[in-house]
């Protein structure tokens, strides 16, 4: 299926989005559009075809790793203070458009927005927060390395990301 991807606005279809889990539905519809006026955070929307409805979206943002969290055998390489990462704050997909590969394209959209972004400031990794295990293990299967001490917390650093998408 050959879906558009590109920051939320006001011709977006939000209200009937359904990913199955409330709270990123209500995400959707009420804080994206606010947060991102703010500066807070970008959303992409991924539309179905020749629509204007949502079948899906992530939402980016600057953020940090606290050293504490790193996994050992990672941290003894680094420095002792916060890495600075490429937040996934949501991604979500419509019950509709769930087992044709959205979720897996706008991963991909968000890691190779990463590689651009780590071209003019500094990016250690991409940073996701799991709703749940079912989501983590989605990332997992994509590198994603779990915080030393929240277990549905991951990273994916720049140089995996790198090789993933073969830049």
């Amino acid at each position: 299926m050959k879906w558009v991807i590109s920051p939320l606005d006001n011709s977006h279809e939000r209200g009937d989005f359904d990913c199955g889990q409330p709270q990123l539905n209500d995400y959707l519809k009420k804080y994206a559009a606010q947060n991102q006026k703010k500066g807070y955070s970008i959303t992409f929307v991924a539309t179905f075809p020749d629509s204007a409805r949502i079948a899906g979206y992530y939402c980016a943002s600057a953020s940090t790793i606290e050293f504490k969290h790193m996994p050992q055998n990672i941290s003894k390489k680094l420095p002792r203070y916060p890495a600075p990462v490429m937040l996934i704050g949501q991604l979500a997909v419509d019950i509709k458009a769930q087992g044709k590969g959205l979720g897996k394209t706008l991963l991909m959209h968000a890691l190779v927005r990463a590689v651009k972004v780590a071209s003019e400031i500094g990016i250690y990794a991409v940073r996701v927060d799991a709703i749940d295990t079912a989501s983590k293990n989605f990332y997992l299967k994509y590198g994603f390395i779990p915080f030393e001490d929240a277990q549905l917390s991951l990273f994916l650093p720049l140089k995996t990301i790198k090789k993933i998408i073969e830049v």
